[in-house]
C-alpha cells in the first residue's frame, strides 16, 4: 500500500527556478536520510511548540472513516429523498452547478436567501420542504460516530492526545472545525479529555461564550497551588453547527443527546453568501474568537482537511498573514497542488506564492488526516518538577545496581 505524500516549504530544496513540492514515501526504510523529510519533522515539531497553537478541521478529517459523508455525497443523499423537489429547488435558486459543483452548503445557503426574498407562495413552501427536508437528511447521515469501529479511531487518538497535552505555561489547544459529527468529542472521551466547547456544564446546557474564558484546575489536598492546571483539556469551535445542537424558540442554542430527535438542527453553512445566519450566535461568537485568536503574538494555525472554500475563514487567514509577522500557517490536505480539484485555486496561487518568495511562515502537505497524524511525534516538555523526579530516579537506580554489585562479593 502507498503511503506517499508532498511536501513544499521555502526549505524543501530547490529545483529549477521556482519551488516544487517534494517527494516523500513514507514506507521507505531510508526515508530518515532524505533532508526534505528532517525538514517536514522540524516544520511539525517547530509549529507544535507554539504558544499559541489553533487547529482548522475541515470535512476531510473525518473522510478517515469509511462511513463519513462527503460533501459530493451529503448532495447526492439530498437530492436522492426527493429528486423532482431537489431539481425544482435549483431552477428556483438557479443553481449553476457547472460554477459551483456539488456543494449542499452553498445550495442550502442561497435557498435561505431566496425563502427570506421570495414573494411567490409556492416557491417559498418549496424552499422550506426542501431545507427542513436536507437538514434532516445531513443530521442522519453525519451522525455517524456509533458505526465507527474502534480500531478506527486510531489517528483522531493520536492527533487529540500529542496536540492537547500542552505545557501549563503554554495556552489551550484551540480546535476550530467546520464538521457537524462528533468524531473530536468522541476521541476526547476515548483519551480522557475533556472538551471545553461553549456549553455550560449543566443539564440543560445552553451555549455560553463565556465558558471558553474559564479554565479547569485540580484542587486536591496533593496539589493546592494556583497553577495546578490539568492538563487534559482543550477548546472545541464547532463553527458550522452540531448534529447535537438545536435551537429552542427563544432563540437559543441547546446541546442535546445525539441519539434524540433533533427537529431543530443548528447547521451554519455560510459558504459564498453573508447571509443573515452568519452574524447569528454562535457562529458570530466561533468567528470572533477565531480572528482574535489569528492576531495574537506567537500563533500558529494548522489547517487539516480543509479546502479553503468558505470565504469567511479565508479572509480571516490572509489577514492574519499579512497583518501579523508572528503567525505560521501548516496546510495538511488531500490534493492541494492539484489543477481543478477542490482545494480553492485563489489561495492556492496565493500560498505558493509566497513560498517561492521566501515566506518561511508557510508549509503545506498534500497528505491525508491519518498521514498526518502518523508524523506527530510527543512534543509536551517536561515540568522543572517532572525534570528533577526523573534525576532522582536515575541516581536511585545507579545506587541500587552499585549495591547490588557489592553484594555479589
Amino acid at each position: 500500500m502507498t503511503n506517499k505524500i508532498n511536501f513544499l516549504s521555502t526549505f524543501v530544496t530547490r529545483e529549477g527556478d521556482k519551488k516544487s513540492p517534494a517527494s516523500l514515501d513514507l514506507n521507505d526504510s531510508n526515508i530518515s536520510d532524505d533532508p526534505n523529510y528532517q525538514t517536514l519533522l522540524n516544520t511539525i515539531n517547530n509549529v507544535l511548540d507554539f504558544d499559541n497553537l489553533i487547529v482548522l478541521a475541515g470535512s476531510g478529517t473525518s473522510l478517515t472513516f469509511k462511513c463519513a459523508p462527503s460533501m459530493k455525497d451529503l448532495w447526492s443523499k439530498c437530492r436522492n429523498e426527493d429528486e423532482t423537489l431537489f431539481n425544482e429547488i435549483l431552477d428556483i435558486v438557479r443553481y449553476d452547478i457547472d460554477q459551483s459543483k456539488e456543494d449542499i452548503e452553498l445550495l442550502l445557503s442561497l435557498c435561505d436567501q431566496h425563502k427570506a426574498l421570495a414573494y411567490d407562495l409556492e416557491k417559498k413552501e418549496k424552499l422550506v420542504s426542501f431545507i427542513d427536508q436536507a437538514k434532516q437528511t445531513i443530521l442522519k447521515a453525519t451522525n455517524f460516530t456509533d458505526d465507527v469501529e474502534e480500531g478506527d479511531w486510531a489517528a483522531h487518538d493520536k492527533f487529540i492526545r500529542t496536540l492537547g497535552r500542552r505545557s501549563p505555561k503554554q495556552q489551550r489547544f484551540k480546535l476550530f472545525t467546520t464538521n457537524y459529527d462528533l468524531a473530536f468529542e468522541r476521541s476526547a472521551a476515548n483519551t480522557g479529555f475533556v472538551v471545553v466547547d461553549g456549553f455550560e456544564f449543566s443539564s440543560p446546557s445552553y451555549f455560553n461564550p463565556a465558558w471558553y474564558r474559564y479554565d479547569i484546575v485540580d484542587r486536591s489536598d496533593q496539589s493546592k497551588t494556583s497553577s495546578s492546571y490539568i492538563s487534559n483539556v482543550f477548546h472545541l469551535y464547532k463553527m458550522h453547527g452540531s448534529v447535537n445542537w438545536t435551537r429552542e424558540g427563544n432563540g437559543r442554542v441547546k446541546k442535546i443527546d445525539y441519539q434524540v430527535k433533533n427537529s431543530e438542527p443548528v447547521f451554519i453553512y455560510p459558504s459564498s453568501s453573508k447571509y443573515q445566519t452568519s452574524y447569528d450566535s454562535p457562529y458570530l461568537d466561533m468567528m470572533a474568537s477565531f480572528l482574535h485568536c489569528l492576531q495574537q503574538p506567537k500563533t500558529a494555525l494548522i489547517c487539516l482537511g480543509f479546502g479553503f472554500n468558505d470565504k469567511h475563514i479565508n479572509n480571516a487567514v490572509t489577514m492574519a498573514l499579512r497583518t501579523n509577522p508572528e503567525f505560521n500557517l501548516l496546510v495538511g490536505t488531500k490534493e492541494p497542488f492539484k489543477k481543478g480539484g477542490s482545494f480553492n485555486t485563489d489561495i492556492r496561487d496565493l500560498l505558493v506564492a509566497a513560498i517561492d518568495g521566501g515566506d518561511r511562515r508557510i508549509s503545506i502537505i498534500d497528505g491525508v488526516f491519518s498521514q498526518f497524524a502518523n508524523l506527530l511525534q510527543e512534543r509536551r516538555k517536561e515540568t522543572p518538577e517532572e525534570a528533577l523526579f526523573k534525576t532522582f530516579e536515575t541516581l536511585a537506580e545507579k545506587i541500587q545496581n552499585r549495591k547490588d554489585s557489592i553484594d555479589e562479593f
